[in-house]
């Protein structure tokens, strides 16, 4: 008799929730009976003037196949209080769910109706996606990889059919990809491009290291940062591919050339940072672009380029 009612309870269980989900008209994934589920998502950032959406992806769900209940049989699906989790990486950072094209920022307010589930197999679009606050202070880049937790959105789900509702359903966003997102908008230069233009050049005047050539260019980089009273150490990272023959400088598309970042006098390899400061949300430094040439070669003549990113972050 114990183990007739046992099944009995577990065959009540799942019929409270009869919903499956996909992403962009994959395979259907079952809601489990602990109304947790992990969806893997190929997520884009879609930068905004408040926010930074991390959509990209179609997250469909649909009233299960369910034991007899009705065609008239409906799940109603709303925020619950707070609505969104950031994963680990997201910690510390301003979220938001955006939900049919209206943002609702952390801590999301519960029942706000995200989707109805007829009982007609037909899938519902969901569209809702999670956001992040841009920030006008310093941040390191958030450096999402393939398989992490990026957050959490938690839903409640009622119905038109006398059950109980299901007060929490968490859907776990795992990345399908890797990508990075930068909420600072704090800028370098105004977020200009930094033209460092050589010129016609001497081959002569090229040396074979940053300190001996007199191939060189001053620039001036002006930090600044929305937020008022900013005054903190931050780090200024050269983002770029290093030189087949020099590790220590950047590659140029003639392959007897690269160019070195200098910054007091001290050489900064692609994938270095250098340590600056904010004071009262501005700073500058004066930085020195070298070409050099290969030991014991002639560079070709003709034109050359090489690209690099200035980003800043904390130490």
């Amino acid at each position: 008799m114990k183990y007739m009612i046992g099944v009995c309870l577990t065959f009540f269980m799942q019929t409270l929730f009869a919903s499956d989900c996909r992403v962009d008209g994959g395979g259907w994934i079952w809601i489990p009976t602990n109304k947790v589920v992990d969806i893997r998502v190929p997520v884009k950032t879609t930068p905004g003037s408040r926010r930074i959406l991390l959509d990209g992806y179609n997250l469909e769900c649909i009233f299960s196949y369910d034991s007899g209940l009705p065609g008239s049989a409906r799940d109603y699906w709303h925020t619950t209080l707070n609505g969104v989790e950031p994963g680990p990486k997201l910690t510390g950072h301003k979220m938001g769910l955006n939900i049919h094209s209206v943002d609702y920022d952390a801590p999301v307010r519960s029942g706000i109706h995200i989707a109805t589930m007829y009982n007609n197999r037909v899938p519902v679009n969901m569209r809702t996606y999670m956001y992040i606050l841009n920030r006008g202070d310093p941040s390191n880049p958030i450096n999402i990889r393939y398989n992490d937790l990026i957050g959490t959105i938690l839903l409640r789900q009622t119905n038109n059919t006398g059950k109980p509702p299901v007060p929490v359903v968490r859907i776990n966003l795992i990345a399908n990809n890797s990508l990075i997102v930068e909420p600072s908008t704090c800028t370098i230069n105004g977020n200009r491009a930094i033209d460092v233009n050589f010129n016609n050049v001497d081959p002569t005047a090229i040396g074979e290291s940053s300190a001996s050539t007199t191939v060189k260019r001053v620039v001036r980089l002006n930090y600044s940062c929305p937020n008022p009273g900013i005054t903190m150490p931050i780090t200024i990272t050269f983002k770029g591919y290093s030189s087949a023959f020099n590790s220590g400088l950047l590659h140029m598309s003639n392959p007897n050339l690269a160019t070195g970042l200098l910054r007091g006098g001290v050489q900064i390899g692609p994938n270095q940072a250098f340590r600056t400061n904010l004071y009262n949300s501005s700073g500058a430094d004066d930085v020195t672009f070298a070409l050099v040439r290969k030991s014991a070669t002639t560079p070709a003549t003709g034109n050359f380029t090489g690209s690099a990113t200035l980003v800043m972050g904390l130490p």
